[in-house]
């Protein structure tokens, strides 16, 4: 018990932080980027625009989090034809962007439709398979070898 009470007391600063991370990325990377790639593509044609960027998962995926909080400090040094400006972030701001990132690299949870359909899809590979099996066993003669 006496240890948990210190992890319970960081929560709140551990969710607050998380939440800075987020406005510094909406304040400097969001007119751009898209945080995570939609699971689901917008139903109609207005719903909401393509972003410019990459979507930051995605690139997370294939760069370190120490590349992504390279380009962050001075994207301009990596690619001076950038448009990507962070020069108005602080250096607390920076810290809480990277820590933002962080948690994009980590995958969410599948969502509920996502664990059904591959539930449903491993019972229809199932059934198929025995089926086939089925199927080849009453194909075989029944008096095999005999003559």
């Amino acid at each position: 018990m006496k240890r948990l009470i210190p992890l319970l007391l960081l929560l709140p600063a551990l969710a607050s932080a998380q939440e800075r991370g987020e406005v510094a990325f909406n304040k400097a990377c969001a007119q751009c980027h898209q945080a995570r790639t939609p699971k689901e593509k917008p139903a109609g044609l207005l719903g909401s625009r393509k972003p410019v960027g990459p979507y930051m998962d995605q690139v997370l995926r294939r760069k370190s989090l120490t590349e992504a909080r390279t380009w962050v400090e001075s994207p301009h040094r990596i690619n001076p034809k950038t448009n990507c400006d962070t020069r108005l972030l602080s250096r607390d701001e920076l810290d809480n962007l990277t820590s933002f990132l962080s948690t994009l690299a980590v995958a969410p949870p599948p969502s509920r439709r996502m664990m059904l359909r591959k539930q449903m899809a491993e019972q229809v590979a199932v059934r198929e398979a025995r089926n086939k099996a089925e199927a080849k066993a009453k194909s075989q003669p029944k008096n095999q070898g005999k003559q």
